[in-house]
């Protein structure tokens, strides 16, 4: 697990615990980051033990949520009086999650005494982070001078306050008819919500009728929703505990599951009130829980070894974890135009029309060749004409792409090759027939111009890099800067190749504007002789390379370093590390 998933599993989880401890998500979470690093520590992965509770403490006269028993046996070292080092043997609570281990460390915060005083007093419900910390360390919790400063550079590097609101996602949604609450469930769910895996009932059920099938303890099964026959919504486990749906723990724990009546027989097929519900559920879902994108990858294991950021949501299905059917053929082959539909609402276009698989969408079926806009912000390329098939990529740059066949309704075949896309009218609009210009990459074939090297600004928000000349190449990274490059060398039309190495970009007037030849020192100019900076934030990307358009090798901490060399590119004066770290943006430091 990375620092970024660790903080991204570990924030959801504090803000449930701040509901009622009082204690501060921020901190909590700032703590768990320190204290375990970043879940890696042998307590955090074998016992779940976040912040080192040993079994004994001393104090121990607060309410606590471990079970008294549970215990994990490490060799520690401890410190005499006069600094001696030496190790012991000790125990240290083990916990079933690392929620409880969240909740008995506030218990520990809001209870532990001082004689007749709490330790921490002030600490539940203080609002301000610094101060929260201030107390923390005026209670004896650690002995390092710098503690306060590390906890607070931890929430500022990683936002962590956006945790401390009052709305943490785990809200139900408006969209509920009916509430038949199902006794089958594990309570507060132990990861934040990345999935959403949707079912079928084998019946034509109504919302009610859904509900009542796990109104008992006896089915030993529930759901968080269930949408009936006539698309009214029932809840029947509340969108912040985990619901017994998946046969599988781990989805549960981090999906909203869904049942949807269907028919009785293969392909159990659902009414379009129910399909067009699920689609506008899923959107709800995903706002409430701070998604922008829905993503379905048609594949298991690419699925479940994937990693969403912490704007993407992921579709599963229950015949991945047993052997069943759910949800039946006919909305496996949707969740494709599901996703799409799901994602084009969220960012802000209509996205409806379509029923999924080959339909025609909201276009009149006549689809031909020729050149489609694509008008959403993300559309699958897939490896034939319907979402039953593979994704070979995604189109994210709505650019302009030529189709050169037509099949299963409103699939096109894209002429360079890298697969089919769905031409509905809810994803694209024609614009004419192919040009013999037309560029054969897939790429933008907004203009017929002949492109040429030299540098180009790049005029939009963010622009793929490519591994290669054209949208069929997986992506090396994103320029986001809208500066300016130097192109060295032009392929398939209008795709250029980026003289640092990064990768090819589109240099298509739809994304970029020509701005003459390089010069002899190129748009990377650069300079020698060594100087000295002094950084004074926090969140000072280094960079693999002078240029945005390079990965990250971290953050620069605060302090003053020897620049031995330096570069301008994409509107910033890079400066390269002495220590060989990598470059950083000059603009955000002083030189000295």
């Amino acid at each position: 697990m990375t620092e970024k998933e660790f903080v991204e599993k570990i924030g959801p989880l504090a803000a449930q615990d701040m509901k009622t401890s009082g204690v501060l998500a921020s901190i909590t979470a700032a703590q768990a980051c320190l204290e375990s690093g970043y879940g890696s520590t042998e307590l955090a992965v074998n016992a779940n033990n976040l912040f080192g509770m040993k079994c004994s403490l001393s104090g121990n006269t607060w309410d606590s949520v471990w079970d008294g028993v549970s215990k994990y046996t490490k060799k520690t070292n401890e410190q005499k009086p006069d600094g001696t080092v030496y190790t012991i043997t000790a125990d240290f609570r083990k916990y079933p999650d690392i929620l409880t281990s969240i909740k008995d460390h506030s218990c520990y915060l809001n209870g532990a005494m001082n004689g007749s005083k709490r330790r921490y007093e002030g600490l539940s419900g203080e609002k301000d982070y610094r101060r929260a910390a201030e107390l923390i360390k005026a209670g004896g919790y650690a002995t390092d001078i710098a503690y306060v400063d590390k906890l607070c550079s931890l929430i500022e590097r990683w936002d962590l306050t956006q945790y401390d609101k009052e709305d943490t996602g785990m809200s139900n949604s408006s969209l509920v008819n009916c509430t038949v609450k199902s006794p089958n469930h594990s309570g507060t769910r132990t990861h934040a919500i990345d999935r959403i895996t949707p079912h079928c009932v084998v019946g034509q059920l109504s919302a009610e009728s859904i509900g009542g099938c796990f109104d008992t303890s006896n089915v030993q099964a529930s759901c968080n929703y269930g949408i009936g026959s006539d698309g009214r919504v029932v809840l029947c486990v509340d969108e912040g505990n985990r619901s017994w749906c998946s046969s599988s723990n781990a989805n549960d724990q981090r999906a909203v599951t869904i049942e949807c009546a269907s028919d009785k027989t293969h392909p159990y097929a659902m009414t379009n009130a129910v399909y067009e519900k699920l689609i506008a559920l899923c959107v709800d879902i995903c706002r409430r829980n701070g998604k922008t994108k829905l993503l379905w990858f048609g594949d298991k294991n690419t699925a479940l070894n994937y990693s969403p950021k912490s704007n993407e949501m992921v579709l599963t299905v229950h015949r991945w974890f047993a052997n069943k059917s759910c949800p039946g053929d006919w909305l496996y082959s949707r969740l494709g135009d599901v996703a799409n539909r799901v994602t084009a609402q969220l960012s802000g276009s209509s996205g409806g029309g379509t029923t999924g698989g080959g339909s025609t969408g909201g276009g009149s079926g006549n689809y031909k060749t020729g050149m489609y806009k694509v008008n959403v912000a993300d559309l699958n390329i897939r490896k034939g004409p319907g979402t039953n098939y593979g994704i070979n990529g995604v189109i994210t740059d709505k650019g302009t792409y030529t189709i050169t066949e037509i099949q299963n309704g409103s699939w096109g075949k894209l002429k360079s090759g890298a697969g089919w896309i769905n031409v509905s009218t809810a994803y694209c609009s024609y614009a004419g027939a192919a040009s013999g210009g037309s560029n054969s990459s897939g790429g933008s074939a907004s203009s017929g111009a002949a492109y040429k090297t030299g540098t180009y600004k790049v005029d939009v928000d963010e622009l793929n890099i490519r591994k290669g000349p054209g949208t069929n190449y997986g992506t090396n990274g994103s320029i986001k800067d809208k500066g300016m490059y130097t192109i060295t060398e032009i392929q398939n039309g209008s795709w250029g190749k980026l003289k640092s190495g990064a990768g090819w970009i589109n240099v298509d007037k739809a994304y970029c504007t020509y701005r003459g030849a390089a010069s002899s020192g190129g748009s990377t100019a650069a300079s020698s002789g060594s100087f000295q900076v002094q950084v004074s934030i926090s969140d000072l990307y280094i960079r693999k390379g002078p240029g945005t358009n390079y990965g990250n090798n971290g953050f620069c901490p605060k302090g003053v370093y020897t620049i031995v060399e330096t570069q301008s590119a994409g509107g910033y004066t890079w400066g390269r590390l002495k220590s060989g770290a990598g470059w950083i943006a000059l603009e955000h430091t002083k030189r000295l």
